[in-house]
């Protein structure tokens, strides 16, 4: 009697083996994380947003990534994405104009 309860054993062993999932293949993983390394390395990288730069009267600069005008002020966001406004009349136009074309970067303000 012990014999064939014996026997049964290693099937009933076999049975809860298949009911367990397969254990993980490392090689799929490393598979997907170098394919995603080298899409990663494919994919350019998003152009660099324009900083634009506004000179006040008194000599400080402002730094913005967005602006516009709105009748006498200047409202900007900053690269942290606070909206700021400001008066028109407390910029230097000119030396705001000049500092943006020697970046290279367009700036569209009232003559």
């Amino acid at each position: 009697m012990y014999a064939d309860q014996g026997a049964a054993a290693p099937q009933g062993d076999d049975s809860q083996a298949a009911n367990q999932p397969a254990p993980p293949e490392q090689a799929p993983v490393r598979d997907n994380d170098s394919s995603l390394y080298s899409r990663m390395r494919s994919e350019p990288l998003p152009p660099e947003q324009a900083e634009y730069v506004f000179v006040r009267q008194d000599g400080s600069l402002i730094f913005a990534v967005a602006y516009s005008l709105i009748n006498d002020r200047l409202q900007y966001v900053t690269a942290e994405g606070l909206r700021r406004t400001i008066p028109l009349n407390t910029l230097d136009l000119n030396a705001t104009q000049q500092f943006n074309e020697q970046r290279g970067v367009s700036i569209r303000l009232p003559a």
